[in-house]
């Protein structure tokens, strides 16, 4: 089995794990950045940086059961307040 080269990772690539580390999945953050799961969790690993997904504080929370009673889809606000749909799920219908 032949072992591909890894690319260099860019700039852009490093802030936006930066951006995402804790608030996305590794699988949305994996598709998002055209990267392999491994290489994700290497990296961070590496910078430091967490890949466990943080709660929202209380004033996300507020504004994702508003946009929520306005009609707009979990996948939507989870887009907009850049959370997984797990968080954003379980703030709409556990509280």
């Amino acid at each position: 089995m032949a072992v591909g080269k890894s690319r260099p990772w860019t700039k852009q690539e490093l802030a936006l794990l930066e951006k995402h580390a804790g608030k996305l999945t590794l699988s949305q953050i994996s598709e998002r950045m055209n990267r392999s799961q491994s290489a994700i969790q290497s990296r961070a690993q590496r910078l430091g940086l967490s890949l466990v997904i943080e709660s929202a504080d209380a004033h996300d929370a507020w504004l994702c059961n508003e946009l929520y009673k306005e009609g707009l889809s979990i996948a939507i606000i989870a887009e907009k307040m850049e959370l997984s749909r797990r968080i954003v799920s379980n703030i709409v219908f556990r509280g």
